[in-house]
């Protein structure tokens, strides 16, 4: 009996070291992740194919906010607390002007500033630049009108000067093709005119009489005329230096078109 116990053990002992080993445990295929990135560490990382959102660049705005800004008017006239009073009259004007032709406190810096930052200024903008007689006057060129002389002109009825002269408008007037900087709108505010900034004018045909009232010339007294101021409004590219973030508009004025003769009725 032992015998046979002591066999039975090397038997046992002779099949545990023939066995071979077991293969090494593979995970099931149906496991395996879908998703295998091929991730690279810098600097041979890809850039992802995908675009963002968000644009990779932003317009400039149409007029930013400038906390630095700074009118171009000096301390010298700013505490006089005129400069911003549209109803009182620039250093530029005298009681009686409604535009002025130069300023030496014209804002250019900051028109130049508006003007950079308005994406608009070419559908708010429209000039004619060259303007004569030739293009504005009927029968009467350019050089014709510049000739016209009123110097012995007084406006007196019953004075020989009504009647001497040469060629010329029957009420005399002073024609200037104007470029204003500043000017009094239809509500009696003075504001600011864009002109020659930035390549930009704003050219009006204006034709004051000389002697408003006075009779006109080469009529007899019995006719009782006058010459009588004439007006024409015009929309101008216009600025606001005490308001800057107003930026460029539009603004009205009302500006001598024309001197013209009237003769009133008898029951006058």
């Amino acid at each position: 009996m032992a015998l046979r116990m002591v066999l039975l053990g090397l038997m046992v002992v002779a099949a545990l070291s023939d066995a071979e080993p077991l293969p090494k445990a593979v995970a099931d295929p149906q496991y395996h992740p879908r998703y295998e990135h091929d991730y690279q560490p810098y600097p041979g990382y890809h850039k992802p194919s995908y675009k963002p959102d968000y644009p990779e660049s932003y317009p400039r705005p149409a007029y930013p906010s400038y906390s630095a800004y700074k009118p171009s008017y000096g301390s010298a006239y700013k505490k006089d607390n005129y400069y911003c009073d549209p109803r009182t009259p620039p250093q530029c004007a005298n009681s009686s002007s409604i535009y002025c032709l130069s300023d030496y406190e014209y804002p250019l810096e900051e028109i130049e500033y508006a003007i950079e930052y308005d994406p608009l200024i070419l559908k708010k903008y429209a000039e004619v630049a060259i303007q004569s007689a030739d293009n504005l006057v009927d029968g009467v060129t350019a050089s014709e009108e510049n000739k016209f002389d009123y110097s012995s002109y007084n406006g007196q009825p019953y004075d020989q000067s009504n009647w001497i002269g040469g060629e010329g408008y029957i009420c005399p007037s002073d024609v200037l093709y104007a470029r204003p900087v500043r000017a009094v709108n239809v509500e009696g505010e003075w504001r600011v005119i864009v002109q020659n900034v930035a390549s930009y004018t704003q050219t009006q045909r204006v034709e004051t009489c000389l002697v408003p009232g006075a009779s006109c010339r080469t009529l007899a007294p019995c006719y009782r005329s006058s010459c009588v101021q004439k007006y024409v409004y015009h929309r101008m590219l216009s600025f606001d230096p005490c308001n800057s973030q107003r930026g460029l508009f539009i603004d009205i004025y009302k500006l001598p078109s024309a001197c013209s003769c009237r003769i009133p009725s008898k029951s006058d």
